[in-house]
Parts: structure tokens; sequence; C-alpha cells
């Protein structure tokens, strides 16, 4: 019964997680699907920077794909940080190196809002993009003093806002997975075993008790 049970609980515990996974995130979501090393990170994107991007872009609600540049063998090149593309674009892709991969997942108000655009993408809709950066063309921008220190933001823009998928921050999820279930075990078949124990304790006194008695007995004779 106590199997049937942590069962019961374990597949209610991973359809809860499953249905919050699937819930439309309030704020940009920006993870790191490809780091590129520091060493080899010789170009960030900026503000002011030509960028030439490769993406795939699908909806949140159904993943159905709207768009993507890898189909058509096409990267797209705007400038970061002018409008010319979405405000999930514009704040999602800066600081990123040529090479570098990121999933970008969009609240309306940082794409299309409750417009939508055309018939592929709805009013309201939260969008994911798959996205990969090609080629950076510095723009105009001021460049650091040779010899000054780059702040922690200037390298990150803040680490809060970036998730590596291969980082322990990302897998924070499935380690709150085994505790609950480790607690779960523990109360069920915990207190089974400590029944047994105690069992065997109260044998192990009812033996001495006769072995005295029966001392006792033989002392008396």
């Amino acid at each position: 019964m106590r199997v049937v049970v942590f069962f019961a609980l374990l597949v209610v515990l991973a359809t809860t997680m499953a249905n919050a996974l699937r819930e439309p995130p309030k704020t940009l979501q920006i993870g790191v699907k490809k780091r590129i090393p520091e060493e080899e990170c010789t170009k960030r994107s900026r503000d002011g920077d030509l960028l030439s991007m490769h993406y795939t872009g699908t909806l949140f609600d159904t993943g159905a794909k709207f768009d993507s540049s890898v189909d058509r063998n096409q990267p797209l090149e705007f400038t970061l940080g002018k409008g010319q593309v979405i405000k999930g674009w514009d704040q999602g892709l800066k600081n990123m190196c040529v090479g570098e991969k990121r999933r970008l997942v969009i609240p309306p108000e940082f794409g299309y809002g409750d417009r939508g655009a055309g018939s592929a993408i709805p009013g309201g809709a939260t969008l994911v993009f798959e996205v990969e950066l090609m080629d950076v063309t510095p723009g105009q921008r001021s460049y650091p003093i040779e010899g000054a220190t780059t702040t922690a933001a200037d390298k990150n823009f803040g680490l809060l806002d970036t998730i590596d998928f291969q980082s322990p921050i990302f897998l924070a999820g499935a380690a709150v997975i085994l505790l609950l279930i480790g607690l779960i075990a523990k109360n069920l078949f915990g207190s089974k075993n400590s029944k047994v124990v105690t069992s065997e304790k109260l044998t192990e006194k009812k033996d001495e008790k006769e072995e005295v008695d029966g001392s006792k007995t033989k002392k008396q004779k």
C-alpha cells in the first residue's frame, strides 16, 4: 500500500512540475545553449553593432514554427538596440560572442503584443527563438580605455538575466524533485523500518529478561 501511495504522489508531483514549466513566462527568458570560452570570444555584441543572426521562431503554446532564417539559409542582418527588431531581441541578444547560441522566450509585451503579426503569430502570443550569432560588425560607440578594468555587468549584463543549460542553475528543478522524493520515501518507509527495529529490540529485551529469571531460579534451587 505504501508503495502505491509513493508512486501516486510521484506522478502528481511530476505532473505539477510539467504544467508549471508550460506556463508562459511573464518576463524575458534568456538561455545560453552554446557558450563560447572567454579566450575564444574576440567580439561581443553591443548596442549599435550590426549583427548577422540565424534564428528559428516558434510559438510557445503550440510549438508551431512561424519563421526560420536557417530554412532560407540566409542570416538576418540588423543593428542592435535601434528598434529594428522586437524588444525581446534588442534586450536578449546583447553581449553575445560570435558562434554563441541562445534560446529566447519572449512574452507578448517584448514581442508583437496584442496585435500579433500576420496569420502566423496571433495576438498575445509568447514566442520562442533559437538564435545563433554568425558575425558582428562593430558600430560607432565608445570603447573602454586600454588597460581599464571590465566590470562584471559589462561582461554578462547581469548574471541573473542568463541561464546556462549545462549549469547547476538550470538543473535546480531536478534537484528539488529528488529532494521531495527523498522526503516522501523517508516518511513512507522510515516508520515501517523503525517498527521493525523496535520489534527486534523488544525481542532482545525479552530474551535478556528470560535469562535473568532463569539464573535467579537456579540460585534459589
